[in-house]
């Protein structure tokens, strides 16, 4: 049998998370010798409540038939010690000590990871600029991470599928529980593309309450920054945030209406010194990179064509109300929003309370 036979068996007993599984390593020296240890001995180093618990799963486990199961499903299992484990993630505090994957997924393959999380219940607005944000990161190469929940996650998930990018979800279950279950296909769709599905629980695990706050910090702990695009002042995407912020890593937010409740808690962050998200621009810059400004600056529109440059024509340094552009574009509202987000997103346009756009 092998080291990680023993690694997998352990992840099966309930109660043995990342601390207790390396008290058992430095102890005992490895998992193997671990598993097999007495009731007494595991007791002096877990407690005796999680050592009884180990003894009653062994009785049930043969660690060897548990991985080949587990495999047999096309599920990897990355540990701690195996080279394909994703580096950011193994350098935060309380590492999962093995993730399952679905998928093919070699995290070495990629340099550029950005994780995108927001409320379950987004606005059309939200919902806009999740699309915008995360389709230009995935025509750029990058990996896209969010939690396949509902709401902002699902739509990151989604617009990176579209644009045929990379996208990783990380589950508060076990890989053969997708949660949401209405999101079984764009799991599925994932990892056709070549992105994968990951957790850190057992593949049957179902999504208890209490999996989805440390779920949240591998959200966090697979990238070097966070953006939160939508989220009402109590929100698990703030959860997300403030693992970031203990790992080190950015935390940004895109700015909302102060009559929204779901952008309160973004609106909070930015006041906290998130960096403030108009555009995609905006989220390299903070991770160090750069691309082709889509920014141009004095109001310079030469870049733009179609749609976005007819209606940037119609805006001036003095200002325009909503209702008049609409009138003077005579598009259906969904596209005229569409459009205009596009260019305040590019840094061309704000839109001032009261509905007044001014050209930047």
């Amino acid at each position: 049998m092998e080291e990680k036979d023993f690694w997998i068996a352990f992840n099966h007993v309930m109660g043995i998370g990342p601390t207790r599984f390396q008290k058992l390593l430095n102890t005992f020296g490895d998992a193997r010798t671990a598993w097999r240890a007495g009731v007494k001995e595991l007791s002096e180093v877990i407690g005796p409540g999680i050592a009884q618990k180990v003894e009653e799963e062994r009785k049930k486990i043969e660690p060897e038939k548990l991985r080949e199961k587990i495999e047999s499903k096309n599920f990897k299992v990355l540990t701690l010690q195996d080279d394909d484990y994703p580096s950011l993630l193994r350098n935060i505090s309380n590492s999962p000590f093995l993730l399952y994957m679905w998928g093919n997924l070699d995290f070495r393959q990629f340099d550029f990871f950005i994780s995108m999380v927001g409320t379950r219940r987004p606005t059309p607005y939200g919902r806009k600029v999740t699309k915008i944000l995360a389709s230009e990161l995935a025509r750029e190469k990058w990996v896209v991470v969010s939690g396949l929940a509902l709401g902002i996650d699902g739509e990151a998930h989604s617009s990176v599928v579209q644009e045929e990018g990379i996208t990783v979800g990380v589950l508060g279950s076990g890989l053969e529980v997708i949660y949401p279950t209405s999101h079984r296909r764009l799991a599925e769709e994932i990892v056709e593309k070549g992105g994968a599905i990951v957790s850190e629980y057992p593949p049957l695990c179902p999504p208890r309450a209490e999996n989805f706050p440390p779920r949240n910090r591998i959200i966090s702990g697979l990238t070097p920054g966070v953006v939160v695009v939508e989220a009402p002042k109590r929100s698990g995407a703030l959860i997300t945030a403030d693992f970031a912020l203990e790992q080190g890593r950015e935390v940004m937010a895109v700015p909302g209406s102060i009559f929204s409740p779901q952008s309160e808690g973004t609106n909070n962050l930015i006041a906290q010194g998130a960096k403030l998200v108009q555009n995609k621009e905006d989220i390299l810059e903070t991770l160090g990179f750069s691309s082709e400004k889509t920014r141009k600056s004095g109001g310079e529109d030469s870049h733009l064509q179609g749609d976005e440059k007819e209606l940037f024509s119609f805006i001036d340094s003095s200002g325009i109300f909503k209702e008049e552009l609409l009138q003077l574009t005579g598009w259906e509202e969904g596209k005229f929003f569409r459009v205009l987000l596009s260019l305040e997103l590019q840094g061309l346009v704000q839109e001032l309370p009261g509905g007044k756009v001014f050209r930047l």
